[in-house]
C-alpha cells in the first residue's frame, strides 16, 4: 500500500467524481481524503460506515473523525452499546477539554498500543508491521484491542501480554488526561484489588473475547473471586462520583 498525502492534491480536484475516488483508492494509495471523500458521496449508510471506518483507522488522532464513524455505525447497528460507550466517551472528553486551560504547546499523545508492546519486547517491530501489512482475515483494524486480538490469534502474544501492555495504555491516557479512569485503575487505586490481579483479570477477559464469550471486567472478578459482586457496585458507585467530582459536579 502506498501512503498519501494530506491534503491529497489529487483528491481535491476529484472529491466529487466517485470513478475518480474509488480509483485512486484501487491504485493502492490509503487516502484519508478519498475515503472522507467518499463518506459524503455514498447513500447506502453501510457503505459510509465502510469508508468512514477506514478514515478513522488513517486517522486514529482525530476526533471529529472518530465520532463521524461511530455515529455513522450507530446509524447502522443503533442498538451496540459497547459503541454508544465509546462515542459518550469521546464527546464527554471533547466536552472537558473545552473547558480547560488554553495551553500554547502540542497537547502530548499516550502511545499505541503497537509501540507499548515493542517496548515490553512483547512483539518485535517487524512483527507488528507484518500484521499491519497483511490483514488475512480482511478487515479493517479499527481499534487498539482488535489489533490485539489479532496478535493473539496469530499466536505472536499472549493474553496476558495483551493485558499488560492495554493497562499500562489506559494508565498513560488518563495521567494525559486523553481518556477517563477506568473502573480497573480505579479498583487497584483504591486498594480493592492488587495491579497483578487486575492484569490476571483482563487477561481472562481477553481468552474469553476470543472465544465470543463477551463478560464485563466486573464479572470477571466477580467470577475469579477476587471481590465480591457488591463491592464492585459500590466501587463502581464511587468511581463516577469521584470523576465528575473532578469538574465540580
Amino acid at each position: 500500500m502506498k501512503q498519501c498525502s494530506h491534503p491529497c492534491a489529487i483528491i481535491a480536484f476529484n472529491h466529487k467524481n466517485i470513478e475518480k475516488l474509488r480509483a485512486h483508492l484501487l491504485d493502492g494509495y490509503q487516502c484519508l481524503d478519498s475515503w472522507l471523500a467518499m463518506s459524503q458521496l455514498v447513500n447506502d449508510p453501510r457503505q459510509r460506515k465502510d469508508c468512514l471506518e477506514r478514515a478513522a483507522v488513517l486517522a486514529p488522532e482525530n476526533e471529529q473523525i472518530q465520532i463521524a464513524y461511530l455515529e455513522a455505525y450507530l446509524e447502522v447497528e443503533p442498538n451496540d452499546i459497547a459503541v454508544q460507550r465509546r462515542l459518550a466517551e469521546i464527546r464527554t472528553m471533547q466536552l472537558l477539554s473545552d473547558v480547560k486551560t488554553v495551553h500554547f504547546h502540542d497537547k502530548p499523545r499516550a502511545r499505541l498500543l503497537g509501540d507499548i508492546l515493542i517496548s515490553i519486547s512483547a512483539i518485535s517491530s517487524d512483527e507488528l508491521q507484518e500484521v499491519l501489512r497483511t490483514q488475512n482475515s480482511g478487515s479493517v483494524i479499527t481499534t487498539d484491542r482488535r489489533l490485539g486480538q489479532l496478535l493473539i490469534k496469530k499466536g505472536l502474544i499472549s493474553p496476558s501480554k495483551l493485558a499488560k501492555a492495554l493497562i499500562i495504555q489506559q494508565q498513560e491516557r488518563s495521567q494525559l488526561r486523553i481518556a477517563p479512569q477506568v473502573l480497573g485503575e480505579y479498583l487497584v487505586e483504591q486498594s480493592y484489588i492488587t495491579p497483578q490481579q487486575l492484569e490476571l483479570a483482563l487477561a481472562e477477559q481477553l481468552r474469553l473475547d476470543q472465544k465470543d464469550q463477551r463478560l464485563s471486567l466486573g464479572q470477571i472478578l466477580v467470577r475469579l473471586n477476587m471481590v465480591s459482586q457488591a463491592r464492585i457496585d459500590q466501587a463502581a458507585h464511587e468511581h463516577e462520583i469521584t470523576f465528575w467530582s473532578k469538574f465540580g459536579y
